[in-house]
């Protein structure tokens, strides 16, 4: 399954598509949208309409109204007078896969005109918004100028499934002023479910950069993910075009990523060809396109056999969508916007993601406490998941629910990051102290940020938060990993007094917290043919225990794992086991015991100390070869460990 293609769908507005239908058919009357009527406010929420701009239907505009003249396609989509080329990049990506675009136009058979019968003025189409799937219905009137279509728009003269898609995006977030400025990635995250990634092309200097920002396009565009690029623009630089044919502040979708075989000069290159690296791209406005090398007509394609270019369906018409060699992209793009399409399956040849997803809310009074540079910080919501091999490719996407809608309030999205932390193996409550930071940001006033980062196996809080403090607002966090994340909040601040049948008191509650930090080992004993041991330690607390994990080949391992136990019996002793793994039959190595008739001692917690290891039972008075490091805290407050 494809990330976000299988979720249940919701009625926006409560409105029911095919109850309203109905409705309409037997009162013999077209639909007329009261969420969202054809008027002014429907247009602009800054301004008046334009006095010159008509309402009409389809069956106004021409003799032969269609939703779908053959099909779909990125030539559907062409950018009328808004400035939203980021959503019709976007659209231009979808219509390209019929996956894709089935899924954001449910029923296209039905909702088309159809000889003999009436139809209705009313369709409907699904966008995601914020994990949740909805149903959004409109009517049929479009806005028009002496009797054209004023927006996105279809080639074709009588195709209109281009307009009402935009029309219903538009109702989505207040009106289609709402659509002027935005991300590309955005809109497809909204048409697929799928996470979005920005990425600036300035981040991928060197020559070996630029190879991984080819290697993760290429490997994108294969995974069926949905890309768009732009040049920056400021002020009046705004949509202007370049010499070279390229236009500013304009998004252009990416239809093919490829290496590309030239033709051979030499006996030698005809069984070892040449490759170019290549990105194709489109111009929603369609006709201006790319003039420098490898553009339409070019002399560079004679280099590319008839075959290969009959493979890639080179054409050279006229339609917005060109190539270009990807040093030449790398040079005048600047900005990327992918939605990568996950794959969540349990059954594919491909490779496979598990997901962890959790919906949350900055909240005051104690929810909200901004970025890491607050003393606030912990004052987030916090979750805890677990990676299970060593070096995990690991992705982060966060969302906060899009404030457009709230645009004329003066709302605007807030300035959102994640920070990824090492936390107890066994962390049960929330983390009231800062443990190694292995990842923050990035932070960005974007609907959603994305990160992708590599861990070793082990237990990590992630901490979603707004940059400054007091924020409140909703959030979806995703955790995607090739084992299952298992994640969960930290809801509590320390154990609840136990109950039973609601009734408190009746057992003994926890009374303290030790807190033990298993640093490093030295000088173990050789324990394998190669002279070296693979060792992790066994913690035994108040007969629970708590194992780290193995660190291969060394005799001085460093592990630098917590745990936390709440106790009810906080003079009882702690043993921490080392093992040496094997296949077979895991060695024991040696034991160190915490005598916590010291637990006074151990108040501070941020000293390491050094214990010796011996045998246990009858030899428990024997010395072993080795040590362990350690930092201990033991503390009453359990709201602070």
């Amino acid at each position: 399954m494809v990330l976000g293609l299988a979720d249940t769908t919701m009625p926006y507005k409560g409105q029911k598509y095919y109850k309203i239908k109905s409705s309409c058919s037997r009162a013999d009357k077209l639909f007329v949208d009261k969420e969202f009527p054809p008027s002014g406010a429907s247009l602009f929420f800054s301004r008046p309409a334009p006095a010159d701009i008509v309402w009409k239907r389809p069956s106004d505009i021409c003799a032969n109204p269609k939703f779908f003249t053959e099909g779909a396609s990125a030539d559907d989509f062409s950018q009328g007078s808004l400035g939203n080329c980021w959503f019709v990049a976007a659209c231009a990506c979808i219509a390209e896969d019929p996956k894709l675009w089935k899924k954001i136009v449910p029923d296209p058979e039905e909702q088309e005109w159809q000889t003999g019968k009436k139809h209705a003025g009313i369709f409907h189409f699904k966008f995601w918004q914020c994990g949740q799937w909805l149903d959004v219905v409109i009517d049929d009137y479009l806005p028009t100028r002496y009797g054209r279509l004023i927006f996105a728009h279809s080639k074709s003269g009588n195709e209109f499934w281009p307009a009402l898609l935009e029309k219903a995006y538009a109702k989505l977030f207040g009106d289609y002023e709402s659509l002027i400025a935005g991300k590309a990635r955005d809109a497809m995250v909204d048409m697929t479910g799928g996470v979005g990634e920005g990425i600036e092309l300035e981040d991928y200097r060197s020559e070996e950069d630029k190879k991984k920002l080819f290697k993760i396009l290429r490997k994108s565009f294969e995974d069926r993910s949905l890309m768009s690029a732009s040049i920056r623009a400021t002020g009046t630089e705004m949509e202007s075009q370049l010499s070279c044919g390229l236009v500013k502040g304009h998004a252009y979708s990416i239809t093919a990523v490829k290496k590309i075989k030239l033709v051979g000069k030499n006996l030698l290159a005809v069984f070892n060809r040449p490759k170019m690296n290549m990105i194709r791209l489109r111009n929603p406005w369609g006709g201006t396109e790319w003039r420098g090398p490898w553009s339409d007509g070019s002399s560079e394609w004679k280099k590319v056999s008839e075959s290969d270019k009959k493979e890639l369906g080179l054409t050279f018409d006229d339609n917005g969508e060109f190539w270009m060699a990807f040093e030449d992209f790398y040079r005048y793009f600047t900005s990327m916007d992918i939605c990568h399409m996950i794959n969540t399956s349990f059954f594919s040849f491909k490779k496979t993601w598990k997901q962890g997803k959790v919906f949350g809310e900055w909240k005051r009074p104690d929810r909200c406490g901004g970025c890491g540079n607050n003393g606030s910080f912990l004052n987030n919501p916090q979750y805890v998941f677990t990676v299970e091999e060593d070096n995990a490719e690991v992705l982060l996407s966060l969302e906060q629910w899009d404030k457009r809608i709230d645009k004329d309030k003066g709302k605007t999205n807030d300035t959102i990051g994640c920070t990824v932390m090492k936390t107890d193996l066994n962390r049960k409550y929330r983390m009231h102290d800062r443990m190694d930071r292995i990842h923050s940001g990035p932070f960005s006033n974007a609907r959603g940020v994305f990160a992708r980062i590599n861990l070793q196996s082990g237990t990590y809080c992630i901490i979603p938060s707004t940059f400054e403090p007091g924020k409140i607002g909703k959030y979806l966090l995703r955790v995607f990993c090739t084992t299952a994340p298992l994640m969960r909040e930290l809801v509590n601040d320390k154990p609840l007094p136990p109950q039973i049948c609601g009734l408190r008191g009746i057992k003994k509650p926890k009374v303290a917290a030790t807190q033990i930090t298993v640093v490093r080992a030295e000088a173990l004993e050789a324990q394998d043919w190669d002279g070296a041991a693979d060792p992790y330690c066994v913690i035994h607390c108040n007969k629970k225990t708590q194992r780290t994990k193995s660190i291969p080949n060394t005799v001085n391992p460093e592990w630098n794992e917590r745990v936390t136990f709440y106790r009810q019996k906080p003079d009882k002793d702690i043993r921490i086991e080392v093992w040496n793994h094997n296949i077979i039959k895991d060695e024991f190595m040696g034991v160190c015991v915490l005598p916590m008739s010291e637990k006074n001692s151990y108040k501070g917690g941020n000293t390491i100390r050094r214990y010796d290891l011996t045998g246990r039972g009858k030899e428990s008075t024997v010395k072993r070869r080795g040590y362990l490091w350690l930092k201990v805290l033991h503390s009453g407050d359990m709201s602070k460990v």
